[in-house]
Parts: C-alpha cells; sequence; structure tokens
C-alpha cells in the first residue's frame, strides 16, 4: 500500500509558527481513482445521526476494519495509516519540528509496542484513518472559525478527495498565526481579529495536508458556496491518552 506521504518530491514543507506540508498527487493516480470509486455510501457515515445541512460526519477506523462494506483496498489503505510504519514516515518529516515544539526524542514518543487503533484498546498512543464527509449547504456557509484541535492530538492529515464535479468554490483550509500572545475562547475557537491569515489551501483532488499539533496550530475552514456535492476527505490522527498542553491557560475572561 502507497503512503499518503509517498510522494516526496512533492512536499511543500513549512515552518512559520506551526509546521504543516501540502502534497499535491499524493496517491499514484490508478490508486487514488480506485478507492474514489469506492468510498464509502455517505448514508453509511451519517448512519442514525440527525442529518443536518454542511455538517461533518465521520466513520473511523475500529468500525471501517469490521465492516463487510468497506472495499480491501480500503482497508489496506486504514490498516497502513495506523501502523507504526506510517508513524515513522511522519516522524521522518516531522521530527526536527517536534524536537524544537516539544523538546522530546522519538524514544520518547511511541514505540511498536504501546501503540494501536484508537478505541480498539487503551494505548499509550492512538491511530485512527477516519472517512469523513461535509454535507451539502443551501446557502454560503461557514465550515468551522479559527481553532484549535484537542490537545491529547499529536498530529492530523487530511487526505481530500472533491468530487469530479464540484464546482462549489470555499472549504478550503486556512492557516494562521497570532498577532500577539495566544488566546482562546469557548472550547479552543481564536476570534478572527486576534490572528493573521497565513494561507489559504484549497480543497483540491488527491492533496493532502498534514501538520503537527501545538498551542500554535491554529487553523479553520473557509465558507463553502451553496452546493449539491459532499464535501469528503480522509483524515488521518495520531494521539495520546494524555493532553500535550493546556491552552485553557489561555482563555480569555
Amino acid at each position: 500500500m502507497f503512503s499518503v506521504l509517498q510522494n516526496k518530491q512533492k512536499i511543500q514543507f513549512k515552518f512559520n509558527k506551526f509546521p504543516y506540508l501540502i502534497i499535491d498527487d499524493a496517491l499514484p493516480e490508478d490508486l487514488y481513482k480506485r478507492l474514489n470509486s469506492n468510498f464509502p455510501r455517505y448514508e453509511k457515515i451519517i448512519g442514525q445521526n440527525e442529518y443536518k445541512e454542511n455538517f461533518a460526519y465521520r466513520y473511523n477506523a475500529f468500525n471501517s476494519l469490521r465492516d463487510n462494506e468497506i472495499s480491501n483496498d480500503w482497508k489496506e489503505f486504514i490498516r497502513f495509516h495506523t501502523s507504526y510504519e506510517f508513524l515513522e514516515e511522519f516522524y521522518d518529516i516531522f521530527g526536527e519540528s517536534i524536537k524544537k515544539i516539544y523538546k522530546v526524542e522519538k524514544e520518547k514518543l511511541f514505540n511498536k509496542n504501546n501503540i494501536g487503533v484508537r478505541f480498539e484498546g487503551k494505548n499509550h498512543f492512538n491511530l485512527d484513518c477516519q472517512f469523513v464527509i461535509n454535507t451539502p449547504t443551501s446557502g454560503e456557509t461557514k465550515v468551522i472559525e479559527p481553532h484549535l484541535d484537542n490537545p491529547v492530538e499529536f498530529y492530523a492529515a487530511l487526505l481530500y478527495m472533491k468530487e469530479e464535479n464540484d464546482n462549489s468554490e470555499g472549504g478550503n483550509l486556512i492557516t494562521y498565526d497570532f498577532k500577539d500572545m495566544p488566546s482562546f475562547y469557548g472550547k479552543s475557537r481564536v476570534r478572527e481579529e486576534k490572528v493573521n491569515l497565513i494561507e489559504e489551501i484549497e480543497y483540491k483532488q488527491n492533496r493532502l495536508v498534514m501538520f503537527l499539533n501545538s498551542p500554535y496550530s491554529i487553523h479553520g475552514v473557509s465558507r463553502r458556496s451553496k452546493t449539491k456535492f459532499y464535501r469528503k476527505y480522509i483524515n488521518i490522527i495520531g494521539e495520546f491518552n494524555f493532553e500535550l498542553f493546556n491552552y485553557r491557560n489561555f482563555l480569555e475572561k
């Protein structure tokens, strides 16, 4: 199975306030098309949940690997991206950034014996590879404002799988940096006047975006135009069973 990080010559690695990368043509075209054609039914991903417009629904690795309707190609993809081999690939690229931000060596992070698929058991480090969809919207709608991910999360990778005929605009990932000291409100949200835009990364087919989570990893998603299309992608996650930092120290009163 090819890794989403396999196209090394196309990696655009960026480290301003927080490290992230962009890879276009992340997967070989034939594999991408095969996976795309076998993407699970949207009804399966929504499941028994109430349907809402422009809402994110997820189907995790724990369920996918036990589901007879998920293709073998997808199961192989999920197994690899929840494996120690993938963790080593991630560390080869982000290792120096990890040392700068967290002041820790690889041996202190994870090993073959203390990782596992999220929700499968009690692991020191949990991995997931989720199918994600954002439902259609009947008007221009914001997806999510500047925010910080859960502080247990160590990294996240997004493999975009935009539909061939989807001509809608927006739904792009936006990276930010703070104008001053980190400042949050609510559940790790950030007011737009507190940040500067670093980059807007277009949602497009077979594009990978991956970032290291930290108190400075502020990101959001731009407004989506009216569309009948689902916004779909794969979310690859690695997280510890404890918080890496405490953003609550910066919460606004």
